[in-house]
Formats: structure tokens, C-alpha cells, sequence
């Protein structure tokens, strides 16, 4: 199975680089966040992907379709979470039920 990452161009390299299978960056523009759409889409329709990674602002512009499969992550972009701490640790509790503490 494939980890996938959509974000922003700077989010989409660092990814790359720590070398996540399949890697696809948007601007903040219409046309690109309905290329992005187009494209989570066609990535849950796959057979072969089995986590994808998506920052949360184009999460936030795209919406994010209810799926039990391919495992949808929203993740902080490099202006950091939109959804804060607290949301952050209740999302990892829910998703993999340990709870972070500092």
C-alpha cells in the first residue's frame, strides 16, 4: 500500500524528500483546488493507496469525503495546525487511542 501526501509546494518537497510514495502539490487558487478534488477522488478510488496525507488547509478548501478506505490524515502545513493542540491530540487519541501528553 502507498502513502500519498497533497499540500502546498513547500509541505509536498519535505514529504518528498523523507521519501512518501506519491507526492502532489496545489496553489490557492479555483482551478487548482478543483484539480485537487479531481485528484483525492481518483487517489481513493485507487486499490493501491492505502494512507493519504493532506494538509489542513486544503482539506479545509476541498473537503474531505467520509471513507473507511484509503485512511484520510489531515496534517499541519508549515504554518502549523489551523485546529490547535487540543484538537490535534483528540484526532491521534480517535485515530490511534494513545493520548499525548506533554
Amino acid at each position: 500500500m502507498k502513502i500519498v501526501l497533497m499540500g502546498d509546494r513547500d509541505t509536498a518537497l519535505g514529504f518528498k524528500l523523507a521519501g512518501v510514495h506519491e507526492v502532489y502539490s496545489f496553489e490557492e487558487t479555483s482551478l487548482e483546488n478543483e484539480r485537487a478534488k479531481n485528484k483525492l477522488k481518483e487517489l481513493i478510488e485507487r486499490g493501491d493507496v492505502g494512507i493519504i496525507l493532506i494538509t489542513e488547509r486544503l482539506a479545509q478548501r476541498i473537503g474531505i469525503p467520509d471513507v473507511a478506505f484509503p485512511i484520510i490524515l489531515q496534517i499541519p502545513d508549515k504554518f502549523g495546525s489551523i485546529f490547535g493542540e487540543e484538537q490535534l491530540r483528540e484526532i491521534v487519541r480517535k485515530a490511534i487511542g494513545v493520548e499525548l501528553k506533554r
